[in-house]
């Protein structure tokens, strides 16, 4: 099983291209970086537990039905009666420039405790945190940190998608988990920036692959280097295909894939994410593993 513990966020998105258009908000589309990995590793096959908060609302019936569509197990996913679920408008102004207004604070997103893990860190095979998880407030950020130590100490594999800014109050926190993760996936010049030893965590066993958009991905390991090229696609949305990429190299690793074949797949699942309009809308397949 794999254990994702972060913000459930449903979006609205508009391309106001360089102009500025008035352009109205398309959505609503469930998301949430964590989210959008729980959901492609669902859509993939991967039995997926998702710990997140929504509230008793319409947005939170979006983030059900989304979720529930690929197969996410929603047992885990908590109703907060008293706080709404969390909402982000994302404004497109071209060349790939993004702009986020975030309604997370106070949020259901936020009210996720310790308590509502049960059991679940200890049963993970695998667990797979974004650092986006640490940066929306306490209780939810204590509690996806509290998750990855407990699966590290029960034996489960674990990545770390960085996502959080080096200015970020819980930047520190995320250096301090860094070495327990089996699996970074930063995007270029992320780790660098918030002040990791990339030397050091490769040197402690950990697999680096670095995403960098259309230029592909990089594996570092013990055994070398060794770039991983893009497939060539014309993006219409390109919102979450980092967790794409993400889930896609975990699902192929827990098929048997070595980093670099996993690292293929992530590339081929983040491709075919970005062909579609929404974070969490394609449903994607691996490639073949050899």
């Amino acid at each position: 099983m794999l254990l994702i513990v972060g913000e459930a966020i449903v979006v609205y998105q508009r391309d106001v291209g360089p102009a500025g258009a008035d352009t109205p908000y398309a959505g609503p589309w469930p998301s949430g970086a964590p989210a959008i990995a729980a959901y492609v590793a669902a859509r993939l096959g991967v039995p997926t537990a998702f710990v997140g908060g929504v509230g008793r609302d319409a947005h939170g019936q979006v983030m059900r039905d989304g979720l529930g569509a690929a197969g996410v197990d929603l047992g885990h996913l908590v109703e907060v009666a008293d706080a709404p679920t969390a909402t982000a408008r994302i404004t497109y102004r071209g060349e790939g420039h993004r702009e986020f207004d975030f309604a997370v604070a106070g949020t259901a997103a936020t009210r996720v405790t310790e308590a509502d893990l049960g059991d679940l860190p200890e049963r993970a095979a695998w667990l797979h945190m974004s650092g986006s998880a640490l940066i929306f407030g306490e209780p939810l950020a204590a509690t996806a940190l509290a998750a990855l130590r407990r699966a590290h100490r029960a034996g489960a594999r674990v990545s770390v998608d960085p996502n959080v800014r080096p200015e970020s109050t819980n930047a520190r926190a995320l250096l301090d988990v860094l070495p327990l993760a089996h699996v970074l996936l930063p995007t270029e010049g992320e780790l660098e920036a918030l002040g990791a030893d990339v030397d050091a965590l490769v040197a402690g066993g950990a697999t680096v692959c670095t995403t960098r958009g259309p230029a592909g991905a990089l594996v570092r390991d013990g055994t070398g280097t060794t770039a991983v090229p893009a497939v060539p696609v014309e993006p219409v949305d390109t919102d979450g295909a980092g967790d794409s990429f993400a889930a896609g190299f975990i699902a192929a690793s827990l098929a048997g894939a070595d980093p670099r074949t996993a690292a293929r797949a992530g590339v081929a699942v983040a491709a075919q994410a970005i062909r579609v309009t929404g974070p969490m809308t394609v449903v994607p397949s691996l490639p073949a593993l050899r």
